[in-house]
């Protein structure tokens, strides 16, 4: 019995939520990140404007997008790195090792979520644009104040 003979598992259904899983940690910090930094920004200067606020986290943004896609390709290379000294120690051709389905799935999932890091970028600095500069007066939202 394999894997694909079993009617109870959706191979492609586990692999797709293995792809979304393995994303979204790293959007979730890509994300939590940008909006601390644009809170911080409107913390220090009240009087920012949506536009300055938005060029502002859009930098910080473009700084976490390319060192967080990096990180997200190379750690899935390294995960699938034992898998390809395991196939190359049972002496498999070489084009065999490289058309596996441990190469695919590591780009795919390499791609996926640098494509989900890249999207929250813009959705989080302009989400966050919107909520911490009120809209017509340019003046900030007011921000809880941490209790000493």
């Amino acid at each position: 019995m394999t894997l694909w003979s079993t009617a109870d598992i959706q191979v492609g259904g586990l692999l797709f939520s293995g792809l979304l899983i393995s994303s979204l940690g790293a959007t979730m910090d890509v994300a939590m990140s940008i909006a601390s930094s644009m809170a911080e920004v409107q913390a220090q200067t009240p009087d920012i404007s949506r536009r300055a606020l938005f060029q502002a986290g859009m930098r910080v943004g473009r700084d976490m997008m390319g060192t967080d896609s990096n990180t997200l390709i190379l750690a899935f290379a390294g995960g699938s790195v034992s898998m390809l000294v395991l196939d190359y120690a049972y002496d498999l051709p070489w084009l065999q090792i490289i058309n596996s389905n441990n190469i695919g799935i590591a780009v795919m999932q390499g791609l996926a979520g640098s494509f989900g890091v890249v999207l929250s970028v813009p959705v989080t600095v302009a989400l966050a644009t919107l909520l911490y500069v009120r809209p017509g007066r340019e003046t900030p939202a007011p921000l809880e104040q941490e209790q000493a």
